[in-house]
């Protein structure tokens, strides 16, 4: 999946001056970019609409802001509901 936002989107969404945690801030990109791709069928990686780049950025935000405060187990887990496997 293509990123839906750039790194310099959301340093400016962020508030974010500094290169320090541009590593960190792009893995978020792509999961929250991969994460409303689970939801929305088709998306032009050259034609984003407004709204799902700032559902990606809202994302983002959540992450960056609860990354030291998130409690183990709970941060992951609502990314991670649409690949957990089904037993039958």
């Amino acid at each position: 999946m293509t990123d839906l936002v750039t790194l310099t989107e959301a340093k400016l969404f962020l508030r974010v001056i500094h290169d320090d945690e541009d590593s960190i801030i792009s893995m978020m990109i792509a999961a929250a970019s991969e994460a409303v791709g689970d939801i929305v069928a088709e998306i032009d990686p050259d034609n984003v609409p407004v709204r799902l780049k700032l559902a990606v950025l809202s994302r983002v935000a959540v992450m960056y802001d609860s990354r030291d405060s998130m409690e183990a187990g709970k941060g992951e887990l609502p990314m991670l509901t649409p690949l957990r496997a089904l037993e039958v």
